[in-house]
């Protein structure tokens, strides 16, 4: 249908909460055949409604690539999550230029409805389980780079204060704190 251009940090929408869809209708479809459109054209993996201005309960995913689903998934909710936690790089493309480490729950389950207004469930694991939770986030006004841990953040504070102001990453390298040893 039609690449929208993708908000990043410096707009003030990615902060608010979106609203639940409640017409299953042909706009809903325009909605998620755009955001298809969009995230492909920018090389992503998931896209939440919010990301392309519209603030309505709508993610995308795309991981068909990495060995799991594509799918869109309205009005998705959080029904379950494992205590065991992951470790894993997080990007973002209201973030370009940045990625960073984010705990997040190992598996998921997730209560969402389909395009027709059916409800559904789908668990999911790892990088699925990440992309899961981190479009859930945007949908309620969240953006990965301030939910980082307080030290990771503090070292790409310049680069997100760069970001917010519409300029691109100074420096893309790696950043100290991935070559800090892990303790156990």
């Amino acid at each position: 249908m039609a690449v929208r251009p993708i908000l990043t940090i410096q707009d003030d929408r990615l902060y608010k909460v979106s609203e639940p869809v409640t017409k299953f209708d042909r706009d809903l479809r325009d909605l998620v055949r755009d955001m298809f459109d969009s995230m492909a054209a920018e090389g992503g993996v998931g896209l939440a409604a919010v990301q392309i201005g519209v603030l309505k309960r709508v993610l995308v995913i795309d991981l068909v690539e990495k060995g799991f689903i594509k799918g869109a998934f309205v009005n998705p909710r959080l029904l379950e999550a494992s205590k065991e936690m992951q470790d894993g790089e997080e990007g973002c493309l209201s973030v370009p230029g940045l990625s960073a480490e984010l705990k997040r729950p190992r598996w998921v389950k997730i209560g969402y409805q389909d395009m027709s207004g059916n409800e559904k469930t789908v668990e999911g694991e790892m990088l699925l389980a990440r992309a899961f939770l981190h479009e859930m986030d945007h949908l309620d006004g969240k953006v990965f780079v301030d939910q980082l841990e307080p030290e990771i953040h503090k070292i790409l504070a310049r680069d997100v204060d760069r970001i917010r102001h519409g300029l691109p990453v100074e420096h893309p390298k790696e950043p100290g704190y991935r070559s800090r040893k892990k303790t156990a």
